[in-house]
């Protein structure tokens, strides 16, 4: 409600003229849609928390703030690449992990195969880190295709 405006070319910094264009906005909407705690009612599925995705345009809107008032746009974009690949690495590491549940975890000691492997005798690789860490490093390996790629066992792999 503190975000001032441009109004025939002057800036608008009035208290209430703020709060009254903020609740008359779409960013209102979102924000209010975005703020309801769908997640309570299961806690099983998080895709219950999807609306709060929907504040994604903030982030839109302070890239271009700080592009514009920065002295070095070149840096911001490199650091805004660096973590959009972050994002990206992030994203294909949940989705392998969650193939890899779902075709069932790979159980052979002598053969890694695509999926995740989760050995009976060896404890360490049910770990929270583990997984994501091998996880986060698959998908960085094959994106950037370093590495030998290793074959699906499935259609869905």
């Amino acid at each position: 409600m503190r975000t001032g405006f441009l109004e025939d070319g002057l800036l608008v910094v009035d208290h209430g003229e703020m709060a009254k264009r903020y609740l008359r906005s779409k960013r209102f909407v979102a924000d209010v849609i975005s703020l309801i705690p769908l997640d309570l009612a299961s806690s099983q599925n998080p895709l219950l928390r999807f609306p709060r995705f929907i504040k994604v345009y903030r982030a839109k809107e302070f890239y271009r703030k700080v592009q514009w008032l920065t002295p070095s746009p070149t840096s911001l974009r490199v650091i805004n690449l660096v973590h959009a690949l972050m994002l990206i690495l992030h994203w294909f590491a949940c989705f392998y992990f969650m193939v890899s549940l779902s075709e069932g975890f790979s159980t052979q000691p002598d053969r890694r195969g695509w999926s995740y492997p989760l050995l009976d005798g060896q404890p360490e690789w049910g770990t929270l880190s583990r997984k994501y860490l091998h996880s986060l490093y698959w998908s960085f390996l094959t994106l950037t295709m370093i590495g030998e790629k290793q074959s699906p066992d499935s259609n869905v792999q």
